[in-house]
């Protein structure tokens, strides 16, 4: 994404940081809550709209409408110190931090597995989470009251006569998951925020990854770049040699002294874990897990579903008592986006319905409808009813986890997982069962329903798992012409097509 907001700047008073002078006050965490807020809705009256202005005000709601919580004033305000901190450390005025600058591009041309290590890391963040819950929502929002890029004139104490400050760069990671694709990604980003053409550059685009990522370091420090943001992380994007090179790649990028946050999936995340310890310094300045809300959440019933009701483009208020949120819950399992989708695709029925207020009905109308598929339907039930069963077929939540938090399946490690007895404790929680006795004496309890298809999904699973790898290790070594390998196969192709050549007696 791209911000068009930049500040000129011909000169700079003595004893300050270049790279904070202008940004600073942006910085300050002081009145964040309100400088992040934002609502399309400020200053109309709802009442004189016309159904199309309705409409259109409704398009706005899911993607403009901010409402601060507790979550994204944290996210904001550990971002906000992560660009303070780095650029403190990266302060032009001083001799040593030019030196390093200089050394870095005396790299040029070596690849990045070659370079020594500096004594000195940048903070890094990540943030993970399943789909819909607003991992880019809450940090572009962050970063779009930031001041992207600044245009400096001279300045003798930094040494430079013109140079071009860029505070952010918001790069999602490439569709094919390769570290090349990302590299070119992120030269195209930079063009678009600077009108530089590092991306046509051959003397750039011809290098291997392991060396153009070494002169994408050098670009950055010499733009002085505050942070970058790197979003959509797959598993695909660490799997194999290219998980090696990537995380080295963004390790690297500290080292140099670039801020990193890294956005994504939970086992994209999960996955950059395993290469390496010192990868968890991408979260020496904060790591999130964000997950649908519950109910009870205070950023839910307090925050998000107060200003998603109170965003009302219709003539009337809607008669919808939702006081404890558990009416929008009920649509969108305490995943934001669909929480925003119940909003917007029920007063827009109502809307094309002729009537002025929006009640309970609409919202199952819509449900049931076109705005949510029949999988946009499961995984909203499978939160919102602590079913996993349900979030099984989505290959990017990790269910175990969830069925774990839920009460449903004990971790006996990172990889396996044992069935726990639960009963059902006041308030519908379920809790495990007490033991009573010793193994022996102790009679067996009958496991719940939720748990006995688990184990019986796992079981099935490995079954016809094992069963494929036993017959794929048979066919290897058979000849190709061997009944057992495809043989019976060709036989009864060929027979039927014999068949179909035959004339009709």
């Amino acid at each position: 994404m791209k911000s068009n907001n930049s500040f000129n700047n011909s000169g700079k008073k003595s004893g300050e940081n270049p790279f904070l002078v202008h940004i600073e006050h942006l910085l300050a965490t002081d009145g964040i809550e309100t400088r992040l807020a934002r609502w399309p809705l400020d200053g109309i009256d709802v009442s004189k709209l016309s159904d199309q202005e309705r409409l259109d005000l409704l398009d706005r709601m899911q993607d403009e409408m901010f409402e601060p919580n507790t979550r994204s004033l944290d996210i904001a305000s550990r971002l906000y110190r992560l660009i303070r901190r780095g650029y403190l450390a990266r302060d032009p005025r001083q001799p040593s931090v030019r030196k390093a600058t200089m050394d870095l591009a005396g790299f040029a041309g070596k690849e990045i597995t070659t370079l020594p290590w500096r004594a000195t890391y940048a903070k890094g963040m990540r943030i993970s989470g399943v789909t819909g819950v607003g991992k880019s929502y809450e940090i572009v929002r962050a970063l779009e009251i930031l001041t992207q890029k600044i245009q400096h004139g001279r300045c003798d104490e930094a040494g430079w006569t013109h140079m071009t400050q860029v505070v952010w760069l918001y790069v999602a990671m490439s569709h094919d998951g390769s570290l090349g694709g990302l590299l070119l990604q992120i030269l195209h980003s930079l063009d678009e925020v600077i009108g530089s053409d590092y991306s046509q550059d051959r003397s750039l685009t011809g290098l291997s990854n392991e060396k153009l990522a070494v002169h994408i370091g050098i670009i950055f420090r010499n733009h002085g770049l505050g942070v970058l943001v790197i979003d959509e992380i797959q598993h695909r994007n660490f799997s194999g040699a290219r998980g090696t090179l990537a995380a080295t790649f963004f390790l690297r990028l500290l080292n140099f002294g670039i801020p990193i946050v890294l956005m994504g999936n939970p086992y994209g995340m999960a996955e950059l874990d395993t290469f390496s310890q010192d990868m968890r310094r991408i979260g020496s300045g904060g790591s999130f897990e964000m997950h649908p809300m519950e109910a009870n959440d205070f950023d839910w019933q307090k925050c998000l579903v107060p200003a998603l009701w109170l965003y009302n483009v219709m003539p009337e208020p809607s008669p919808v008592d939702d006081c404890d949120g558990l009416v929008i819950f009920r649509y969108s399992g305490g995943i934001r986006d669909y929480a925003c989708r119940i909003r917007v695709g029920s007063q827009r029925l109502a809307i094309d319905l002729g009537e002025k207020t929006v009640t309970e009905a609409h919202m199952e109308q819509v449900f049931n409808g076109p705005d949510f598929s029949e999988g946009d339907r499961n995984l909203i039930c499978g939160f919102r009813d602590r079913n996993p069963l349900l979030l099984m077929d989505f290959i990017d939540v990790p269910w175990e986890r969830y069925a774990a938090m839920w009460g449903l399946i004990i971790p006996k490690s990172s990889a396996m997982f044992e069935l726990r007895n639960t009963s059902t404790a006041p308030g519908g929680k379920s809790k495990p069962v007490e033991d009573e006795g010793s193994a022996k004496t102790k009679q067996p309890t009958k496991k719940p329903v939720s748990a006995q298809s688990l184990e019986n999904i796992k079981r099935n699973r490995t079954r016809k798992s094992n069963k494929a790898q036993r017959q794929a290790d048979i066919r290897s070594t058979l000849e190709a012409g061997d009944i057992r390998h495809s043989g019976l196969q060709e036989v009864l192709i060929a027979g039927f097509d014999a068949l179909l050549g035959e004339p009709q007696q």
